[in-house]
């Protein structure tokens, strides 16, 4: 399923348990490991900011190289180091690279020219990177929040096809010897259904859009599926939802609610999730 695996790092952030989770899953997959350090070019821009009247254009390109150079040497002595010790010995092909650019560019220009089966990330609430490869890449994302227990919440609602989450969730619980809980959520704030090719419906009854959802829980519970139906918005519900049975890792696939209240945009529902959630999660994109 992921046989070539891309883990992008900013300068801005990182996580050990990205690499963690990418030496399980390259052991389970026998995946291809490629791990980018991206040097933020805010931070390559910040030697503009230094400079004054009394500086000359080779000082300030002076100063800009001695960033480089520090982050390189970071990349080198705590990240790559870092990777060598966890996926040392244990037969798994490994990549390293450092790129200057803007996080989201960069790992879509690299999944332009490589063929990813997954990214694997980290995401700081706090962090101001702009996560706009959620939105802009179409292979899948699990964003790791670390965690050990062996649990999965799969993520179905009348926003989604829900033809993709049921067959891959089942396919890693099985891999993974993981258990798997599925929940169906009728979202009331947004109360439209949308089809295969990802087409919202005008308005429906809720009592349609509930009728439907249980039918669907009752097809997954034939295939022995643990599964429930539960009503609200589909942010609030999931997090409730991975809380409940303490999710190793939460998936949700295409999920299509609306993106304006009262003509206003909003965050995207996949940023909005990974805000919330405390749990890993796959986004099947």
């Amino acid at each position: 399923m992921f046989n070539n695996i891309l883990i992008p790092v900013s300068s801005e952030y990182y996580s050990k348990e990205v690499l963690k989770r990418g030496v399980f899953l390259a052991q389970k997959f026998k995946s291809k490991i490629t791990l980018i350090y991206i040097i933020e070019e805010k931070t390559l821009k910040q030697a503009d900011k230094l400079s004054d009247v009394y500086r000359t254009h080779y000082e300030i390109a002076e100063t800009k190289k001695e960033i480089i150079k520090k982050h390189q040497i970071t990349a080198d002595s705590i990240i790559f180091e870092d990777a060598k010790i966890f996926f040392k010995n244990k037969g798994i092909f490994l990549q390293e690279k450092i790129i200057e650019g803007e996080y989201s560019t960069v790992v879509k220009n690299e999944v332009n020219k490589q063929k990813y089966d997954l990214i694997l990330m980290g995401f700081e609430k706090e962090c101001f990177l702009n996560y706009r490869l959620l939105d802009t890449v179409d292979i899948p994302i699990w964003i790791e929040s670390g965690g050990d227990n062996n649990s999965i919440l799969a993520v179905c609602s009348n926003l989604a096809p829900n033809k993709q989450v049921p067959i891959i969730s089942v396919e890693l619980a099985e891999t993974f010897g993981w258990k798997l809980e599925m929940i169906y959520i009728v979202d009331i704030t947004d109360s439209v259904e949308v089809d295969e090719k990802g087409i919202r419906s005008d308005k429906k009854p809720e009592k349609l859009l509930i009728s439907k959802g249980q039918r669907f829980i009752e097809e997954m519970k034939k295939k022995g599926i643990k599964a429930r139906l539960v009503k609200g918005s589909l942010e609030r519900e999931t997090t409730k939802a991975a809380e409940t049975i303490n999710a190793n890792l939460v998936i949700i696939g295409r999920q299509r609610k609306k993106e304006k209240i009262l003509g206003l945009p909003m965050k995207s529902i996949k940023k909005r999730i990974a805000e919330q959630c405390d749990y890993s999660i796959l986004f099947i994109n």
